[in-house]
């Protein structure tokens, strides 16, 4: 219910735009890119230089967290493959999970799985990782998707996808701040619920040891 909270404003920002809010192609919001993978026969592209992201990677705790692993890319490896620039937005474009979203926080690479935008200095790249985020991005991902054994959208579908947005850079970080706010206090909500469930849980198996013991 905690989660439902947040999505709820989520939505209701995006799919309720006010007056004077523009709409473009991502390929016009930033630069977009495809990951790809080094050869993994060749030892050389592997190291820590740079983080190396996979689709297992994103969203691990539902609010577009990145896990960086130690493991990652060579500087060696890095020239066969493609840097994607701190506060890019990934998009995983294939199979089960095509559309989970994240947001990075320092550079990184990605493999083939991964489309990412890079937006331009005249937007606040957080405005777009939430509008990526939403259901209706989502239904637009999906509904330009080849429907093969697994859904897929190549980069060249995936930039042409729009966004609506306030033209406003102040007006987008005003936006992220309520959305950043309300996630925060969502994940308090839900982690004090969680240990309330675990204390439960607990007080339950400590009564029933002393019901099975004679002590009740």
């Amino acid at each position: 219910n905690a989660r439902e909270l947040f999505e709820s404003y989520l939505q209701s920002v995006f799919a309720n735009p006010e007056d004077g809010w523009d709409e473009k192609r991502l390929g016009e919001i930033g630069e977009t890119q495809t990951g790809a993978t080094p050869k993994t026969s060749d030892k050389e592209n592997y190291g820590n230089y740079i983080p190396f992201i996979t689709p297992a990677d994103i969203d691990i705790t539902g609010d577009g967290t990145i896990r960086y692993r130690e493991e990652g890319l060579s500087a060696q490896g890095l020239k066969n493959d493609r840097k994607m620039k701190t506060n890019s937005i990934l998009m995983v474009c294939i199979g089960a999970s095509i559309g989970k979203v994240g947001f990075v926080d320092r550079d990184v690479s990605c493999n083939q799985q991964i489309n990412s935008l890079t937006v331009k200095k005249g937007f606040c790249p957080k405005f777009f990782y939430y509008a990526l985020s939403t259901k209706g991005f989502f239904e637009q991902v999906i509904k330009n998707s080849a429907q093969a054994t697994l859904p897929i959208i190549n980069k060249g579908k995936w930039e042409k996808l729009t966004i609506s947005y306030p033209p406003s850079k102040e007006t987008q970080r005003s936006i992220v701040a309520k959305l950043d706010a309300l996630s925060a206090e969502t994940r308090k909500l839900e982690a004090i619920y969680q240990q309330k469930l675990a204390d439960l849980d607990e007080l339950k198996k400590s009564v029933l040891e002393k019901a099975f013991s004679g002590d009740i």
